[in-house]
């Protein structure tokens, strides 16, 4: 295997959840390694434990030849902004990089996977993240991977600094009519861009109360026609859906505790085009579970309002004949 890229280690207060992720890093040795930490929430005495906690479990662990950098806050910015800054500041150092939140343990292959990749289309420029996550049970294409508009920068993923530049967390000046426009080209339904708009609404508002940077980084992808790329094979579990969970503590999550699987050697598909099916079951299985189904046959009369009321500029919560 060629030599691993530089890896960000995206961590808060989780000491448990930062050693077992840290041990996957061990294995594999990077020579580059950046270390991003969020600040103690205001008068919260356990986060300045725990802060120090991984702080030392860090200085602990990386005992291999290492270039070591860190960016430990100050204060706290939170789950949105947090790792955006993050991010930005990876790709003041590097070029490109695999991207490690503290709650992803990561398969071997992986790295091999996402340093081949990285290398592979550095140049192309309509390719803009590696996942490591997959949830569906079918495979697409003729590959190990395939090309998405879901591209799951989620948890551990790899990408280019020209693909982070340019990131606005406000998405500000983006239109619903702009949106539309490219959901369209890329062949959305309906029921998906109606799902997608709300999403908008809601980042432009509070950014989803602080708490999302990689729901913009999708939209940024999109408008600008671009495309991530996804593996047939999962090569991450996520071990953070506990009590320590900020998004989400159910256990019983699609993306909880993942088995994790190979990917070696990698096969690369034959074309890039976007498997617009493959998207389609990740946004069913993912974002909109409830819509499809029986649950959706039963929810049609609240779709059929929600479009009512945008067509009639209604703003109460049920129109009233």
């Amino acid at each position: 295997m060629s030599e691993i890229t530089p890896i960000l280690l995206i961590t808060f207060n989780r000491p448990k959840h930062t050693q077992k992720v840290l041990e996957s890093i061990k294995n594999v040795k990077p020579q580059q390694l950046f270390v991003f930490q969020d600040g103690a929430r205001l008068n919260n005495n356990s986060d300045i434990e725990k802060c120090q906690e991984v702080r030392t479990i860090i200085q602990n662990m990386v005992d291999w030849p290492c270039e070591i950098h860190t960016n430990y806050s100050s204060c706290n910015l939170g789950c949105g902004p947090g790792p955006a800054s993050a991010i930005s500041w990876f790709f003041e150092h590097v070029e490109k990089g695999i991207i490690i939140e503290d709650d992803a343990v990561i398969a071997p292959d992986f790295y091999e996977f996402a340093t081949d990749l990285l290398e592979r289309y550095n140049d192309d420029k309509s390719v803009c993240a590696i996942a490591s996550i997959c949830i569906l049970s079918q495979k697409y294409g003729d590959g190990s991977y395939y090309f998405s508009m879901m591209n799951r920068n989620l948890c551990a993923w790899a990408t280019w600094r020209r693909a982070w530049k340019g990131f606005d967390i406000s998405l500000s000046g983006i239109t619903e009519k702009k949106l539309k426009k490219c959901l369209c080209k890329q062949g959305m339904k309906l029921r998906e861009r109606e799902y997608w708009f709300e999403i908008l609404q809601m980042l432009q508002k509070d950014g989803m109360k602080g708490s999302s940077w990689d729901i913009q980084f999708l939209i940024k992808i999109w408008l600008n026609n671009q495309k991530g790329i996804c593996p047939n094979y999962n090569l991450s579990t996520n071990i953070g859906f506990d009590e320590y969970a900020t998004h989400i503590n159910n256990k019983e999550s699609i993306l909880a505790n993942c088995p994790l699987e190979s990917i070696v050697p990698i096969v690369h598909p034959s074309n890039q085009d976007i498997i617009e099916r493959a998207d389609r079951d990740y946004h069913k299985m993912f974002f909109q579970p409830y819509e499809y189904g029986m649950k959706g046959f039963f929810r049609l009369p609240y779709r059929i309002n929600k479009r009512l009321k945008k067509f009639l500029g209604h703003k109460g919560s049920w129109i009233k004949f």
